[in-house]
């Protein structure tokens, strides 16, 4: 049986890879697809979304203000994708999985993040895990950054810090973007070279489980064979495939045990009640825009391979 998810960025495709040209944009974007058609099982069809209505030239992900703005759009849209036959959504491709807990509570279909389904999985082969990611205001003082924190705040919601190295997480400080171009073009080297220098951080710290915490630096490493920290025997979790199966797994056990989330009086994920919803929608309350039918698979990002409805 076929299986849909709505893979919904939180970014646009112009903020893609930073200050790179278009040509590189489309290249970190065709990489990530061709990788996760090859984790995906071949039922699996993932379509790949932009916001529009909510999102600035700019792309501060770390700012709250920001965020809240583009929380409204990121929802409608995997509300709009569940109408459509969708079966899961990923609400955002930033590790700082900043949108997923107000997506649970707006659908009854699995929604999956990078982060929790990441230390889900290093919880699952291993003891202790490190996550080196990008640098943020307080663990990098120097350069343009934004905002606090997030991946370590998550990390707290939680409530996984027993199972995390103390100083949890590491920054990646080096000039990102053009040693992503470099891997995505078959050069990956100087790449696992600075990931693995902050990996190796968090191993010495007790990590025996390092996860990369950025889906396109991830998704790099991971096409590039890199799964282990320097022949130490230390797994390297990135987040794109265990998102992938994460997800599968979900749908397969909604569909045959009927597993879904809760929707207990004092569960955070409780569906927002009809009468609530027929009420914003009344009032105008949302951007129905961007709820109109079949729109994830007609406005997809098309690999430029190809030029057609984007499905993995």
């Amino acid at each position: 049986m076929e299986t849909k998810i709505l893979w919904q960025y939180d970014s646009t495709f112009e903020q893609t890879g930073g200050g790179s040209s278009g040509e590189d944009k489309e290249l970190i974007l065709d990489n990530m697809l061709e990788f996760a058609h090859s984790i995906a099982r071949p039922t699996t069809k993932i379509v790949m979304d932009f916001p529009t209505e909510a999102v600035g030239k700019h792309f501060p992900g770390y700012m709250r203000y920001n965020r809240a703005l583009m929380t409204v759009e990121i929802l409608e849209r995997v509300k709009q994708a569940e109408q459509d036959g969708f079966d899961a959504a990923f609400p955002g491709v930033c590790y700082g999985e900043f949108y997923l807990q107000e997506a649970r509570q707006a659908v009854k279909i699995p929604v999956v993040g990078p982060a929790e389904s990441a230390m889900i999985m290093a919880q699952l082969v291993g003891a202790r895990f490190g996550v080196v990611t990008l640098a943020t205001e307080d663990i990098f003082a120097q350069g343009p950054v934004y905002g606090h924190n997030a991946v370590e705040q998550n990390l707290r919601l939680l409530g996984w810090e027993h199972r995390a190295i103390s100083r949890p997480v590491r920054p990646l400080t080096a000039p990102l973007g053009p040693l992503l171009i470099e891997a995505y073009k078959g050069r990956p080297e100087r790449l696992i070279e600075v990931f693995e220098a902050k990996a190796l951080q968090c191993v010495r710290d007790g990590a025996d489980v390092v996860i990369c915490g950025c889906m396109p630096y991830g998704t790099a490493l991971s096409k590039a064979g890199y799964n282990e920290v320097a022949g130490t025997g230390v797994p390297v979790i990135t987040p794109l495939p265990a998102m992938i199966k994460m997800a599968e797994s979900l749908v397969d056990l909604q569909r045959s045990v009927g597993m879904a989330k809760s929707e207990a009086v004092v569960s955070p994920y409780r569906s927002t009640p009809d009468e609530v919803l027929e009420d914003l929608a009344v009032r105008g309350i949302g951007i129905p825009q961007v709820r109109q039918s079949g729109q994830s698979v007609a406005n997809a990002y098309t690999p430029a391979g190809s030029r057609r409805a984007m499905t993995v």
